[in-house]
This record gives structure tokens, C-alpha cells and sequence, in this order.
């Protein structure tokens, strides 16, 4: 119901960041996506460090994005993320679980979207470096991902209202999630100040929103906005703050149908 909900306000398409390591139920999302009749994307990979099964570690990069290959193909799944990391540097796990992301997009086509940890950034202890979101693209470009079917995340979770990181990440190719919209880790004022920064530099299609929806809080049934509030509530925001409609469907629409589009290989 909730889904259907999230149709009638006019979403057309939910991408779930979830997969085995965060008990994501693929027969949970089949079942909603036939009886609501909006498609769901769903995604393959390993969260981060704390989520990985014991085989993690036991296995080569290359060994591990043979089985995401084999996993997306069995699946149908139509991404991998989000593919993140607990702390402000990559554990040896990590960087080895994204070089074999990267190595997996290049057999599949398939976009990858990120986890950044900029989400507790201020309650950090060490703090978390400004350039964690530049070091793992740093890591997928090295192992072969192509940047535009790239999308690194939680990036609105910056102090930095000038967008300087958002804008070294996008003159790169990727795609840049401004994904923790409607909720108070960073208050959304900051966010659309750094979106309009963000899109003064001439990088709108190339920004990626969402909420990163996950607790029943925020469902309408328990009083919250829904699962689209995305675009019923951070896009009036930004229509508020001066970005004209056509800019909105441009992020909004546009910009995921791109990110998600590929040829798929093998």
C-alpha cells in the first residue's frame, strides 16, 4: 500500500540499495513489485566491513566479482550498491570489495552506486577526511569501472556548502547522490544550498536524489511523508529555492533513467 502510494505521488521507479549482507528478501520485493505494479530495481554486493560473510575475507577481488557476476545474472538484478565502508579509511576488505565491484560492472554493465560515511561525519572520532568520497572513485576507476554508470553516495552529508567535493567528483564522470534528503543528519537548508551551488557550476545532470528510505518512521501509515518523499517534499524545497521545473525533471527523472540504463554484457 505504501508503494502504491509512492505511484500515485508520482514516483515511477524505486531502486532498492539492499542485498544478502543486509537481509535484503529478493521474494519480499517481487511480491510488492507485482502487487503494487511499480518496478523495483534491486541490487547485489556486500555493504561493509561489519556486514561481510566470513568468505570475504577468504577470497580474492577477482573470485568475489565472479560470484556477484553469477549473482546478477541468476537475480536479474539491476545494480550493485550500495557498496560503502564504516570508516573514514577503507579497511583491506573494503578496497577489495570494491575493486571487485568495479571488476563485476565491467562483466555485467551494471551501474554502482556507494556508501560514503559522511553520515556520522561530525560525530567521527578520528573525523572523517573530506576526500573519502575521491579515494573510493579513486579505487573503481582503478579496477575499471566507467565512471558514468557511477554514482558515489551520501555525499549531501558534507559540510561544504560550496560544494567543492561534489564538484571535483562530478568533473570526473560520476554521478553524485545527494541521498540522505528529509532526514536531519545534515539539515536539508545546508542541502539545497549546496545543491544550488552544485548546479550553478553546470553539473545538473549529473545529481542524483533520494532519500535512502529504510525505517517504518517514515511511512504514511505511521504519519511520515512515504517512501516518495524525494519529490513531495525536498523538491518543493528546491523549487522554493529557484531551481525552475525543467532542472527538477531533469534530476529527478532524467538523471536515474541515465544512470541506470546499460547494455548488459555476457
Amino acid at each position: 500500500e505504501e508503494t502504491k502510494a509512492a505511484a500515485s505521488d508520482g514516483v515511477g521507479c524505486i531502486v532498492d540499495g539492499g542485498h544478502p549482507d543486509m537481509d535484503r528478501d529478493l521474494a519480499a520485493l517481487t511480491r510488492i513489485a507485482t502487487e503494487s505494479g511499480m518496478p523495483i530495481v534491486a541490487s547485489g554486493g556486500y555493504y561493509m566491513q561489519r556486514n561481510y560473510p566470513p568468505e570475504v575475507a577468504t577470497k580474492t577481488a577477482d573470485q568475489i566479482a565472479d560470484d556477484l557476476v553469477r549473482d546478477a545474472k541468476a537475480q536479474r538484478l539491476g545494480a550493485f550498491g550500495e557498496i560503502g565502508q564504516q570508516g573514514g579509511v577503507l579497511t583491506d576488505d573494503e578496497r577489495k570489495v570494491f575493486t571487485a565491484v568495479a571488476k563485476a560492472q565491467v562483466k555485467t554493465g551494471l551501474p554502482i552506486f556507494t556508501h560514503n560515511p559522511y553520515l556520522g561525519a561530525r560525530e567521527m572520532n578520528p573525523p572523517i577526511p573530506m576526500d573519502a568520497a575521491l579515494k573510493q572513485l579513486d579505487l573503481l576507476e582503478a579496477a575499471g569501472a566507467d565512471p558514468r554508470h557511477v554514482a558515489i553516495g551520501h555525499v549531501c552529508c558534507i559540510a561544504d556548502t560550496t560544494a567543492a567535493i561534489p564538484k571535483q567528483l562530478a568533473k570526473r564522470g560520476v554521478f553524485v547522490g545527494f541521498d540522505r534528503v528529509t532526514i536531519p543528519i545534515v539539515p536539508d537548508a545546508q542541502k539545497v544550498s549546496t545543491i544550488l551551488a552544485f548546479l550553478e557550476a553546470g553539473y545538473a545532470d549529473q545529481l542524483l536524489l533520494s532519500s535512502d528510505f529504510s525505517t517504518g518512521r517514515g511511512l504514511k501509515k505511521n504519519g511520515g511523508p512515504g517512501i516518495a518523499q524525494t519529490a513531495t517534499v525536498f523538491g518543493p524545497m528546491l523549487l522554493k529555492a529557484g531551481v525552475d521545473e525543467a532542472t527538477l525533471r531533469l534530476v529527478l527523472v532524467d538523471n536515474p533513467r541515465r544512470f541506470l540504463a546499460h547494455i548488459p554484457k555476457g
